[in-house]
């Protein structure tokens, strides 16, 4: 089934129904989240109250869209449109799939995804971990195996690797099917960062068998590359809030090949 049919993406975009000052529960708090998101700030706590009401009509106006107290179609569809239009995104046509696989973490990148409600949690870290929330929902993995599943569908072929949640399943997937490629190498060997081609996967390692953060890794060489990465921050964090672009040390870290 393709992505966006997915349950758990049709719980984050469908039109739940109507919604109005009283109202409470899961619908409510995508609204709240999604007014977070777009900078119209309200706690999210599921309670449709005045706050709520005063967070849609400034959402309303900056947006230049009818608001009459109810949250319907229009509204919702405005507030859901990033991840809409990340998820319909349609890639030029005859890329090679790690330009392709580049292509839509740009897209990505460009609505910046951030956490909202909480540490790990809200509509972004559910569409990369499948529907999951929480403390314990790190994510990083989860961004990459989505962008590689949205390039493979677009490219009609089976992905490199089948993905994961986790950064140590993505090195053991990259193991098995001859894509690792120690950072060693990648920093120190002939061709270098050029066997990861237009676009590859960075492991950050923290042992020889054990990889701590995860991202998409290009126009790189023996000492540094640049990157595009869920759950990071500006620090660089394994933990952060955001999908962001970076620039790493390519010693510090593994690789999987995707070409």
């Amino acid at each position: 089934m393709p992505l966006q049919d997915q349950s758990f993406v049709r719980r984050e975009l469908d039109f739940p129904g109507s919604l109005r000052q009283g109202a409470s529960g899961a619908a409510v708090k995508r609204v709240q989240e999604w007014l977070g998101f777009h900078g119209n700030g309200t706690p999210v706590d599921g309670k449709f109250g005045p706050g709520t009401e005063r967070a849609l009509q400034g959402f309303a106006a900056r947006k230049r869209i009818a608001y009459a107290g109810e949250v319907g179609p229009a509204v919702w569809a405005a507030l859901t449109e990033p991840m809409a239009r990340v998820l319909a995104a349609a890639a030029p046509a005859n890329k090679p799939y790690p330009q392709l696989v580049r292509w839509f973490a740009e897209q990505h990148l460009s609505v910046h995804p951030i956490e909202i409600g909480g540490a790990n949690r809200g509509p972004w870290v559910r569409l990369y971990m499948k529907g999951s929330e929480g403390d314990s929902m790190l994510w990083c993995a989860g961004f990459v195996s989505t962008v590689l599943r949205q390039a493979a569908e677009h490219a009609q072929r089976a992905m490199p690797i089948a993905g994961s949640f986790g950064c140590d399943e993505l090195a053991a997937q990259a193991k098995a099917a001859g894509r690792f490629l120690a950072g060693r190498t990648v920093a120190g060997g002939s061709p270098g960062f050029a066997a990861l081609g237009a676009c590859g996967v960075f492991l950050v390692r923290k042992s020889a068998s054990d990889w701590v953060h995860t991202g998409f890794a290009f126009d790189g060489n023996a000492e540094s590359f640049l990157s595009i990465e869920g759950n990071t921050d500006h620090k660089g964090s394994a933990n952060g809030f955001e999908v962001a672009q970076r620039a790493r040390k390519t010693a510090a870290c593994d690789f999987i090949r995707l070409g």
